[in-house]
Order: C-alpha cells, then structure tokens, then sequence
C-alpha cells in the first residue's frame, strides 16, 4: 500500500501545485487587467474632460471681443488639445477613431495656435476665420457629446474599458465614417450632458487666498463659546431641545474646532457637524445629513428661507445667485452686496430641504476667506459704453455692476451682462474702469438649476 500512497501523495501535491500555479497566474493576469484597465479609464476621462473644455474654450472665443482675453483663451485652447492628444495616445484605440479624433485634436491646436500669433500681431479675426472657428466648435460639440456618452456608460454599467472599446470599435463599423453619428448617440440622448463640478458661484480663486479677511482681528474663542455658535447658528425646531459638543479640531484653511449637535430625546433628528472658526468663531459650514423623501415648498419659498437665515445670522445684504437642485434638497449661492455691487467673492452656499424648509447645510469659506467693507474704485465708463465692447453677435440684457476676483489676489469691478448667441448664454464681464473684457463664462441651463463653466 505505501508502494503507492506516496506516488498518489506526489501527484496531488503536483495537482495541488499546478492548481496553485494556474490560480496565481491569473490572479496576477487579474492583476495586470485591473492596473491597465486603471490606466485607461484614468486617460480616457481626462480625455473626456479636456475635450469638453475645448467646447467650452471655443464657444467664449467665438463671443470674446477684447483681444487680450480672446488671445488667451486661444492659447489655452491650444495647450488643452495637447493635453487631450497626449491622453488619447494612452487609449488601445487603433481604428478610426482614434486617427480621426487626433487629427481633429491637431487642426483643432494648430488653428488655435495660428490665430493667437495672428491677434499678437494686432490683426483681427476676420469673417471666415470666425466661421472656421463655428465650425471647429460644432465638431467639439459633436465629439464631446459621443465621449461624455461614453462615459456614462462605463460609470453606469460598470464595464471594464477593453469590453468599452470592443463596443466602440463594433458600433463604429458602421457609421459610414463619421464617428459622431453612431449607435452610441442613442445613450448620449439620455444623458444629460453636466459640466464635471457643480456650480460653485461664477469664480471660484478667491478660496486660494492665505488669509480670511472676514476673521482679520478678531479675537480666539474657547471650546465653550464654540459650543454656543454652533447652536446659535443651527435651524432650530422650537418643540425639540438642542445640545452640541466639541468633538475635535481641524486644521484646514481656516483652524476650527469641529461640533457635534443634536436634538430631541433619543436622537429624534440625525446630529448636525458644524466647523466653527476659533479665531472669531464664524461657522465656516454646516451639515445635517437628511434626505426628504418629498417636496413641498418651491424654490422661491427655500429662497426666502434662506434669505432670512443668513439675515438672522448677520451676514449683511445678501444677492441669491444660481441655485442648484437635487434630489428633494436645493443649494442655493448668494453673494454679498456693497453699494449696489454684486461682490461674487465673498459667496455664502445655503443648502434648504423641500419638505419642510428646514436648512440643513451651508458652507461659508468664500465669505470667511473675502468679505470685508472694500474701497470701490471709481466707475470711468457708462452702462451703455460698457455694453459697445460686446462681441455684435450677441442678443445682449443686464448691466448691473459686479466685482469679480481675477486670478488670486486681484478684484475688477465690472459690468455683468448676459448675452445669447444661438442657443447658448454667457456672462460677459466688462471692466468699469477702462472698458476691457475681463472673463466669460458660459451658462448651461438644467432642470435642476444653472451651471457654468
């Protein structure tokens, strides 16, 4: 018997062994898969998300009329279509596509390029070139629409990109060589094509500056006081008693302590946390995590509430902004106002639930990081001048006076006009002091609310 258990013992063990092989083989092909497969979604979003700035690069070029701002969004325009090729070059796309989407990509670069030396040179852009310019934008458009589709569908259906391409790859075959036309179109008419990041008020710069102006000279707060802003600060329910405690401190932006607040016996309502600033014990944002399950009061109606909250906590004259919705909650932008003057750098974020109205979140850093009582400088041109630097092609309303941040350190005040170009909207923003376009950015108009980019 022993002649032949250690032969049979040998033999499971080799079994065992090649089992153990066959299993690590493709555990580490497994392995290999997922890292590249990594890899090429990583390329093939950033590809996605750069196409669909160059959208929205040509689009403001096309509205643009200052020179210096055109010339720099044209230079933008080029370097985006570099870093898109170098993104698509990641891609295992060997078909048509890939050679169509990089030759468009390089005339796309090297067009952009061609009219920044031609406006250095203080040439204007002519008719036709301004056509070739609506041209290039529709194909974007058509471009970034097949690719924000595509995108959709790996996020929704989870695939693995090789199974993506192979599903391109097929579905192209039989476009009759125009990519933008093929059965992937149906999907992209279901998506509703959103810029990446949800609106955020129209700049956003101003979080990157190093001191909160808003907090300059006031004095630090204890654990206790901490304590009391955060329920002052809160939407309170009359019926329920309310008691917070300092949980811990956090070091961001802006040092704070971090609160814990609840309500009601045996936690009727889910605990609110709030970051409450230890220099001037500002309340720098605020959550309670809740999800209505209905609405019942408008938008208008959450405006209104949200208006009278930040009265009630001293914020001063408040202008609401854009909104937007989701789910059965709204968040809702509001700028500060100084003399008539819309001051979009100091930018308060209230979110109301639309059940009952109740506010359960709001995030302040904007306000914290910008508001204080600025020296206007002084308007040296009329509404009316302001508006005659507009690009003529656009059906242009508004005019109302704006300060805006421009870059890190810098404010404009400016003339905020809408304008309409087709069925695109812009907000154009025209110095009031020498009459130069300072920025534009496009409005893209959802059911949920506005966003820009």
């Amino acid at each position: 018997m022993r002649k032949w258990i250690i032969p049979a013992v040998l033999g499971i063990l080799a079994i065992g062994a090649v089992a153990i092989w066959g299993n690590t083989h493709r555990l580490a092909n497994r392995q290999m898969e997922i890292f590249l497969d990594n890899k090429y979604q990583r390329a093939f979003f950033d590809l996605a998300s750069q196409v669909q700035q160059l959208e929205v690069l040509l689009s403001k070029s096309m509205v643009a009329a200052d020179p210096r701002l055109d010339l720099a969004l044209l230079m933008d325009l080029r370097q985006q279509a570099s870093f898109a090729q170098s993104n698509l070059s990641q891609l295992p796309l060997g078909d048509a596509l890939a050679s169509r989407t990089s030759e468009f990509l390089t005339q796309l670069g090297d067009y952009g390029n061609s009219l920044a030396r031609q406006i250095s040179r203080g040439e204007a852009i002519s008719k036709d070139q301004w056509e070739s310019l609506n041209n290039l934008y529709q194909q974007c458009v058509d471009l970034n629409r097949e690719l924000q589709g595509m995108s959709y569908k790996v996020a929704q259906n989870n695939f693995y990109f090789s199974e993506l391409v192979r599903q391109v790859r097929k579905n192209l075959q039989d476009t009759s060589g125009n990519a933008a036309r093929s059965d992937l179109q149906a999907l992209d008419q279901r998506m509703q094509n959103y810029p990446s990041l949800i609106y955020d008020g129209p700049f956003s710069e101003h979080l990157e500056k190093a001191e909160p102006k808003a907090l300059s000279g006031q004095a630090e707060i204890d654990r206790n006081e901490a304590v009391n802003r955060a329920l002052a600060f809160v939407d309170k329910d009359p019926n329920l008693e309310y008691k917070a405690v300092v949980t811990g401190d956090t070091n961001g932006r802006i040092p704070a302590y971090r609160v814990e607040v609840s309500a009601g016996e045996g936690d009727a309502k889910p605990h609110t946390q709030l970051d409450v600033s230890k220099q001037g014990g500002r309340v720098i944002w605020m959550l309670q995590p809740r999800f209505p399950s209905e609405q019942a009061i408008s938008i208008d109606e959450a405006r209104q509430k949200a208006l009278r909250f930040l009265k009630e906590r001293d914020f001063g004259e408040m202008k609401p902004t854009y909104y937007m919705q989701q789910e059965n909650t709204v968040t809702l932008n509001f700028a500060a106002v100084q003399d008539g003057v819309t001051l979009y750098p100091d930018l308060v974020k209230v979110t109301v639930a639309l059940d009952n109205g109740e506010i359960i979140g709001a995030e302040t850093t904007g306000y914290l990081m910008s508001h204080q009582q600025r020296d206007l400088p002084e308007i040296r041109i009329s509404r009316e001048q302001a508006r005659a630097e507009i690009n003529p092609r656009l059906e242009v309303t508004g005019g109302e006076l704006a300060l805006i941040p421009v870059g890190a350190a810098d404010e404009k005040l400016t003339y905020e006009f809408r304008g309409k170009l087709g069925e695109e909207t812009y907000l154009i923003y025209i110095n009031a002091e020498n009459g130069r376009e300072e920025n534009i950015l496009k409005l893209i108009e959802t059911e949920n609310g506005t966003l820009t980019m």
